[in-house]
């Protein structure tokens, strides 16, 4: 089950749109025709159906279209989206109500075939019908994805047919202080979050509480998983680090060899010299627990050899 599912089912198994006053339902009602409708005239009067992948989006808003208006959405046919291999569900409200339902969704200007682009402000008064509005937008025509291997990252997004009504929800998300973008995609409109916060605020607006704990695990294991590889990537950065400069002393020491023979050095920087011959794989640190010195007194003595080793032409 992918996350935007998650998403979705849980909004619709909550309920709770059917016991919200009329103005949250038919914003919730309004966002669904917006971004899963297509409107259209037929013999001179408006009209529109709806389409979803899903039953249980349907079954929603079939029951709150019945809810609202006291009649039935009913399934005109359903038809293949070739492209992502499902079915789709036609749904159509009956003809001679169209222009009723339309002017009373803010979709249509009052006694006329005019088509409305964006959010009448009276549609959204109420802070329950803006989040239902956001609601009900995300069922229609929205999707979150998350961190893939490929290398796809957070991604939550709605597509709507126009413009204008894009901004404007672009503007409704930022009443909750969710920070959108807006991008034009072939001949729809895009409103997209991709950070991690944002996409964490916004499922907390809409209260989809179990989705926002999967997605803070999700957040937690990730970051587990990058604390984890920057410790391994710094440990072996070290140990390279490490290599590097083991291979400079060996190289200084064996400098010094082949020019004195160690005769001219003290006793200490003798046996540091020749302890790191024996073991040019071990750290500063160990050939200093071995040697029962202190890791900086063996720094010192070694910088010695290495600036005897730099004097050699």
């Amino acid at each position: 089950m992918s996350f935007t599912t998650d998403i979705k089912k849980e909004i619709v198994n909550r309920r709770e749109i059917f016991s919200a006053e009329k103005s949250a339902q038919k914003a919730c009602f309004s966002a669904f025709v917006r971004t899963s409708g297509a409107f259209g005239l037929k013999d001179g009067s408006p009209t529109f159906f709806l389409v979803t992948e899903t039953e249980y989006v349907a079954e929603y808003f079939t029951r709150l279209f019945l809810e609202i208006f006291n009649t039935e959405l009913s399934v005109t046919h359903a038809t293949m989206d070739r492209l992502r291999g499902r079915d789709k569900l036609v749904l159509q409200c009956p003809q001679y109500l169209s222009a009723h339902i339309l002017t009373e969704l803010s979709l249509l200007r009052k006694g006329t075939c005019e088509f409305r682009e964006g959010i009448l402000p009276s549609l959204i008064k109420t802070e329950d019908a803006k989040i239902a509005y956001i609601q009900g937008a995300f069922l229609g025509g929205g999707s979150c994805s998350l961190p893939t291997k490929n290398g796809a990252g957070y991604h939550l997004e709605i597509v709507f047919s126009d413009k204008k009504t894009a901004w404007a929800f672009c503007r409704l998300l930022g009443d909750f202080e969710l920070i959108a973008k807006l991008i034009e995609r072939k001949e729809d409109f895009v409103v997209y979050i991709k950070s991690k916060e944002g996409i964490s605020d916004f499922l907390s607006v809409i209260g989809v509480e179990n989705a926002l704990k999967k997605f803070t695990a999700f957040l937690d294991k990730r970051d587990e998983a990058n604390r984890d590889n920057r410790a391994k990537n710094c440990i072996a950065g070290n140990a390279d680090k490490t290599a590097i400069a083991a291979v400079k002393q060996v190289v200084a020491i064996r400098k010094l060899e082949a020019e004195t023979g160690f005769k001219d050095l003290s006793e200490d920087l003798k046996e540091l010299a020749k302890t790191r011959l024996c073991y040019p794989e071990k750290s500063l640190r160990e050939l200093a627990e071995m040697l029962g010195e202190s890791k900086s007194c063996l720094n010192h003595r070694m910088r010695k050899l290495m600036e005897l080793a730099g004097k050699i032409t």
